[in-house]
């Protein structure tokens, strides 16, 4: 994939990534309430209305998240996410990198 050129598009590449990869999505937690988030249009929606979001995904019994910080340059809103999504994460960060 080619590097993104806005948060929105960083955090759309990654959903489609995870959703690719097999992974479900869940939900958006904004440090405070969860909310539902069950296809892309949702989840980039929520995790743009924020200045930092969790987005929440499941696979096989097992959960996960990405933690995405607003604001960065778009191929750096991927702050954070956990060991279990680095087979995906990282692979796409590379992409944006020698994009």
């Amino acid at each position: 994939m080619t590097a993104p050129k806005s948060d929105s598009a960083a955090i759309r590449q990654t959903v489609r990534a995870l959703r690719e990869a097999g992974w479900k999505l869940d939900g958006v937690w904004d440090g405070e309430e969860s909310e539902p988030a069950t296809n892309e249009d949702q989840a980039v929606e929520l995790v743009t209305s924020l200045e930092s979001a969790h987005l929440y995904v499941s696979k096989d019994g097992k959960g996960a998240w990405v933690y995405f910080v607003l604001g960065n340059d778009p191929e750096e809103v991927v702050a954070e996410h956990t060991l279990n999504l680095s087979y995906v994460i990282d692979r796409l960060l590379a992409d944006w990198l020698w994009s």
